[in-house]
């Protein structure tokens, strides 16, 4: 039980030496009846956030107005956030055949999307030791 309390504590201190924070996402869906999933992806650097290698995905249900997803030990620094409203739970971001997305999306920062995707600098977000409210609104 003393080993179990010991390691415990050093965890815990060893993530605040290292830097540690949490980063939680409130999104406001659009189409908050529709069902399915929210697919919330953490980009830790603009490589990943154009081609979503070295990301890290949250599924959470889409039920409600306002919901919330949270990765936990993120390193302080910057990053940026994208989501999509996955109403038919098919893993994948419908478009047209123009490729405009047919579910809702988002991005930290509430991004603004010209023309395709905002870039990793408009989206990007600084994450600071502690936990990291963002707020996303979906389009």
């Amino acid at each position: 039980m003393f080993r179990f309390t010991l390691l415990s504590i050093l965890l815990g201190i060893s993530s605040v030496l290292s830097g540690q924070a949490s980063l939680k996402v409130s999104i406001i869906l659009n189409k908050p009846d529709a069902g399915g999933v929210l697919r919330v992806a953490l980009s830790p650097d603009a490589h990943a956030y154009k081609s979503d290698v070295g990301c890290t995905l949250i599924s959470v249900p889409a039920t409600g107005r306002l919901v919330t997803a949270t990765f936990e030990n993120v390193k302080i620094g910057t990053c940026a956030v994208k989501v999509f409203h996955d109403i038919n739970s098919d893993n994948e971001l419908n478009t047209s055949w123009i490729g405009w997305p047919k579910e809702p999306y988002g991005f930290s920062n509430d991004a603004p999307v010209n023309m395709g995707p905002p870039s990793y600098k408009l989206a990007m977000i600084n994450v600071k030791e502690g936990e990291n409210p963002v707020r996303i609104s979906l389009r």
